[in-house]
């Protein structure tokens, strides 16, 4: 086998896709945290708006807690896509693929799971993530959405990326699911609280919907990566400290 051979069969290899408890961890927990907050997203129709954004909140934090001491809890492919862009804790493109396409999955059964149990009187308010701007505001959904998405990239580097700085520790889960439920009170009305692909794909095609799935992603994807960018290098840049430099290592923020 030729060098060329061997490397073209290397870049492949670190492209497929891997299954490692990590993996099963984000696929579980897509699942559940999708099964979850559609339930209670189905319910907002008879309880309000606080069933929907404190029910997520409450799902995504018991679940990151559930799954963040095995794969990091991203449980958000715009999440991982962040971790991939800046490389945070070493994570690689194959360990990103595998997370994406197992967290895409997880929602996607999710969905149809919830959607095939519920009564016919509780989809009258259908659980996928969509608002009152929906349909002719695309340019509002986008700004609301990339900026919440933002904002819980910035809460989710803040707090279970930047181990050494934060000030969260085992609350870090917990940040991450008020993250959701702020963003989801601010502009759930509006565009149903994505801040998350897989909470969008999931539902849509579950209800044979992907008419706005494309600028959902577009802003999730690019909430999440402009997070990993801001926070890695206008807030969490790399120093050296005086401990390191007496043991003549490098303090590692993204360790």
């Amino acid at each position: 086998m030729s060098s060329s051979q061997r490397e073209e069969r290397s870049a492949l290899q670190d492209l497929t896709p891997a299954f490692t408890p990590a993996v099963a961890a984000e696929f579980i927990g897509m699942f559940l945290v999708t099964f979850l907050s559609a339930a209670c997203a189905a319910n907002a129709a008879d309880n309000g708006l606080a069933a929907a954004a404190l029910g997520t909140g409450f799902a995504f934090a018991m679940i990151t807690y559930s799954t963040v001491h095995i794969s990091g809890g991203h449980l958000n492919p715009a999440i991982t896509a962040a971790y991939m862009a800046v490389g945070a804790n070493g994570f690689t493109v194959r360990e990103g693929i595998s997370y994406m396409l197992a967290q895409f999955t997880g929602a996607i059964t999710g969905a149809f799971l919830i959607k095939s149990i519920l009564p016919i009187e509780a989809l009258v308010h259908p659980f996928v993530t969509l608002g009152s701007l929906s349909d002719k505001h695309g340019e509002q959904v986008f700004i609301l959405e990339f900026i919440s998405t933002l904002i819980l990239g910035l809460v989710t580097f803040a707090t279970v990326v930047d181990r050494e700085r934060n000030m969260a520790d085992n609350a870090a889960p917990l940040a991450v699911g008020l993250a959701y439920t702020v963003g989801m009170f601010a502009e759930g009305p509006y565009t149903g609280g994505s801040m998350n692909p897989a909470r969008t794909l999931g539902p849509a095609i579950a209800f044979g919907d992907l008419s706005h799935v494309w600028y959902y992603f577009l802003a999730t994807f690019l909430g999440g990566i402009t997070s990993g960018f801001l926070y890695k290098y206008a807030l969490g840049v790399e120093t050296e400290t005086e401990a390191d430099t007496e043991r003549g290592t490098e303090a590692k923020r993204f360790a």
